[in-house]
């Protein structure tokens, strides 16, 4: 393969991440291609022959270049038009960090999540509760993240459906609305999906209730992410913003390792 197609693979490989994170690999595979191209260029003299090849490949060059302009400006924080804006919070006992855009608040509960239990997202589970309160910044919007060591031998889809069981004796009346293909929470698989109560508030056409619950599983932990609006009285936001809501708080969510 050629040095132009590696560096095509690796733009394609990180546009593919999002723009918000450049992974780890794409990082150190950059580095290592620069090492090898300045090697390479260590034997270079003037001549016309040894011209016409060093053009050849130069678009490609100038592509590694910027890929690690982006690489190392990552490391800094948002340098650059596609990283995300804001104050990082990040959570020990959860092992995550998430850059937090202006107008959102963030309370950390105590207690645990235990397994097959409900996750109770204001009392006892160990819940981060976020909100955003503002309606000039966008829908009034709760976000409730807990998380819980899935045990050893257990899979993901099991895992999910120990979470699945006691939400359904909990709150019976949600049914299942949507989901959503092809989620991804730092570089790890999610499963995605809306749940929708009519009566969850009481009768009326007021009484509704829509969420959007993530779970993801990352390190041996498995993780409950729901954005749910908050109760104004009137009727909530369409479930396509509130998918996006939650898909741009995702993109500013990464695991600590």
């Amino acid at each position: 393969m050629t040095r132009q197609l590696d560096v095509d693979r690796v733009l394609e490989d990180w546009l593919a991440e999002g723009p918000s994170r450049l992974p780890d690999r794409v990082i150190q595979e950059t580095i290592g291609q620069l090492d090898d191209i300045r090697q390479r260029r260590l034997w270079w003299l003037p001549g016309s022959e040894r011209m016409q090849r060093l053009f050849l490949p130069l678009a490609g060059v100038a592509a590694t270049l910027v890929v690690a302009v982006v690489a190392i400006a990552s490391l800094f924080g948002d340098v650059g038009p596609g990283g995300p804006s804001g104050t990082p919070f990040s959570s020990e006992r959860h092992a995550y960090t998430v850059i937090l855009p202006d107008g959102w608040t963030v309370e950390e509960q105590p207690g645990t999540w235990a397994l097959g239990t409900f996750f109770d997202a204001t009392t006892g589970s160990g819940a981060d509760s976020f909100q955003r309160l503002d309606p000039d910044l966008g829908p009034r919007l709760n976000l409730y993240l807990a998380s819980q060591p899935i045990p050893t031998g257990m899979s993901f889809d099991e895992w999910a459906a120990t979470h699945d069981d006691a939400n359904e004796l909990q709150h019976p009346c949600f049914d299942l609305v949507a989901t959503y293909p092809g989620v991804t929470v730092d570089g790890e698989p999610a499963r995605q999906q809306a749940h929708h109560c009519e009566t969850f508030f009481g009768e009326g056409d007021d009484g509704a209730l829509t969420g959007i619950q993530t779970l993801v599983s990352h390190n041996g932990r498995g993780y409950a992410i729901y954005v749910w609006p908050e109760d104004t009285g009137v009727a909530m936001p369409p479930l396509s913003t509130l998918r996006a809501e939650a898909q741009a708080w995702l993109a500013r969510f990464s695991f600590n390792d």
